[in-house]
């Protein structure tokens, strides 16, 4: 173990030697690094910084690589309780790209600080990568690409997450967590969220999202038991695509974990797509994914029951928009956007797929 900097000011040459050969990328040694910060208005939950590399000798690895840093505001806290850190390192320490069915960043090195919750990502400059703007929503052909590939994923660890190589795998899905979610998450957002943005509420909304706090942990009692390994944050902003190949690449798994692989469909489709082309093919999109699970060889979820967890899934995935907009430092304007983009679609999925039945 090294020791992990506090962020990118801290990666002098030295230290990014030993963090190279930590796994046998160098022979020689990095002679310069000069950082420069991307991404600013983009992520809340961690800082990016493209570093610039020269090496005394000639070397495979890129001289050009992205450093993901611990967030330095009062979004670290968030990450520290959910252990989102060693969440993301773990997925590419132990999955990355040798075992995982589409396209991640690869991996130089990755390192949590237990002590202080610093954590370094070293990661594969994409270069010339255009974003997909969860704003602006995803397009139908989009939406049926991304139930593809996340089908593929869901279907290699279906009901695999309780192996004894899989026991890293972060259970977030589980009573206690639900109550640590309920109570030091989307509970300390709520009233805050509902204030902060008022006009995005009705009466009946605020209702809802009042009993969905009381009725958390048993909501996610009532999810079928199917477990896998999800992305967790499975939405449009973690999209990106090459501008010359077109190829997609699959970012951020800070929130990746053990769960109800539904999870990601109904998050993805709530919450990246406009409501009214949810509406046009929510029902597809799921067909599709069961169809998908089947080919991989799941038998055992049905589409009944996948919508019956959408539905119910819904109601759990307003702690996304909750949490954003009650309890993180949405300071950028961008930032601000999401959280309001989020959040009105998530209340209009709800309203209209009738989701309060759950919480009767």
């Amino acid at each position: 173990m090294i020791k992990v900097p506090a962020d990118a000011g801290e990666i002098s040459p030295e230290w990014i030697t030993e963090a190279l050969k930590t796994n046998g990328l160098i022979r020689s040694r990095v002679t310069q690094v000069e950082a420069q910060t991307v991404g600013q208005g983009v992520g809340l939950m961690a800082e990016l910084t493209r570093l610039s590399v020269s090496y005394a000798d000639e070397e495979d690895i890129p001289s050009s690589m992205i450093a993901k840093c611990a967030a330095r505001n009062e979004n670290r806290g968030v990450a520290q309780l959910l252990d989102f850190y060693n969440r993301e390192t773990n997925f590419y320490n132990k999955i990355g790209g040798a075992h995982c069915p589409f396209r991640v960043p690869t991996s130089y090195f990755g390192q949590v600080e237990d002590s202080t919750y610093d954590m370094i990502l070293l990661l594969e400059d994409l270069g010339d990568v255009s974003p997909v703007d969860q704003l602006v929503g995803s397009t139908e052909a989009e939406a049926f690409d991304k139930i593809e590939r996340i089908a593929k994923l869901h279907a290699m660890y279906w009901n695999r997450t309780g192996d004894p190589g899989n026991a890293w795998m972060y259970d977030f899905m589980s009573v206690e967590e639900g109550v640590k979610l309920r109570d030091l998450v989307y509970g300390p957002g709520l009233e805050p969220a509902i204030e902060k943005f008022s006009s995005h509420f009705n009466s009946e909304t605020k209702q809802v999202c009042r009993q969905v706090g009381k009725r958390y942990v048993d909501l996610m009692g009532l999810v079928s038991p199917s477990y896998t390994f999800l992305h967790g944050d499975y939405r449009q902003d973690n999209f990106i695509y090459h501008n010359e190949s077109g190829e997609v690449v699959i970012m951020d798994w800070q929130i990746s974990g053990a769960g109800h692989g539904i999870f990601d469909v109904t998050y993805f489709i709530c919450q990246s797509l406009q409501p009214e082309l949810r509406r046009q093919i929510e029902k597809p999109l799921i067909e599709r994914y069961v169809a998908l699970l089947k080919q991989y060889g799941v038998d055992d979820y049905e589409f009944d029951t996948a919508w019956h967890d959408y539905r119910l899934l819904i109601l759990f995935c307003l702690i996304y928009p909750i949490t954003v907009c009650g309890s993180l430092d949405t300071a950028n304007e961008r930032g601000r956007m999401l959280g309001a983009t989020m959040l009105d679609r998530n209340l209009t999925a709800v309203e209209e797929l009738g989701c309060a039945e759950f919480l009767k």
